[in-house]
């Protein structure tokens, strides 16, 4: 199989833990944010999504990464379930808002002849309407397919502008050169006692100190203990009971 360059460069994704080596920690219910260097070459213009889902599942689920600075990405996700989960971004090339973009910069410069602009702007309108699963959406797309690559530069300008259709092609993007990081960093989603957990050590034979029928304690004697610490009340302190005896 022959190699091919990514079309979009995914670049210092964080958080990573020793450069993704090991898992990252959150508490169930808490954000993960990640940011990300994503561009490519030219002037068109890019999309990305956080994608995020538990190991060992199939399937993705995703929200759009919004542009911070200076090739610089970031997205938010909030991880429900407790569980070792990993994390990614997918990028790819915004053909309708590269387009739209490049439609605009000729329209206000003045450039007339735009005829071949508007058809391929249609194009991609139409490609959308054909991979919308509605069919209400599939409608609408249809018919601004046809109000670009029938109307004047100053109605194509016009409809290029329509929040309706930038909604529409953001639901329904063209990924053919999507790119996606590799390999997926993964994030440790625990309970929220792990927050202000400690650990104890615990030793059985000094638990409840001497009785009657034996020098240390049993483990079952121990065990009397742990429904205490369970409950957040200390246990008895090593030796208590019988500690002159010791002496």
């Amino acid at each position: 199989m022959t190699w091919k360059f990514p079309s979009v460069v995914i670049e210092n994704l964080q958080p990573l833990l020793d450069g993704g080596h090991y898992p990252i920690k959150r508490i169930l219910g808490e954000d993960l944010g990640v940011e990300a260097d994503i561009f490519k070459d030219g002037h068109d213009v890019v999309a990305a999504v956080l994608k995020w889902r538990v190991v060992g599942k199939r399937a993705w689920r995703e929200t759009p990464m919004n542009f911070v600075d200076n090739d610089r990405w970031r997205g938010v996700c909030t991880l429900y379930d407790e569980a070792i989960h990993e994390y990614t971004v997918e990028a790819w090339t915004d053909t309708f808002r590269s387009w739209q973009s490049e439609f605009e910069k000729k329209f206000e410069a003045g450039v007339s002849d735009l005829r071949s602009e508007a058809l391929e702007g249609a194009a991609i309108v139409e490609a959308a309407a054909k991979r919308a699963r509605d069919r209400t959406d599939r409608e609408r797309l249809l018919e601004f397919s046809e109000q670009i690559s029938k109307g004047a530069n100053s109605e194509v300008y016009a409809v290029a502008q329509s929040p309706e259709l930038e909604v529409l092609m953001a639901t329904y993007p063209d990924r053919s050169d999507a790119t996606q990081y590799g390999p997926a960093p993964r994030v440790i989603v625990d309970r929220p006692a792990a927050l202000f957990g400690a650990w104890y050590e615990f030793f059985p034979r000094s638990a409840e100190g001497v009785d009657d029928s034996s020098y240390w304690s049993h483990q079952s004697q121990g065990a009397e203990q742990l429904a205490h610490l369970r409950a957040g009340r200390p246990g008895r302190a090593v030796g208590d009971r019988q500690r002159g005896r010791r002496t």
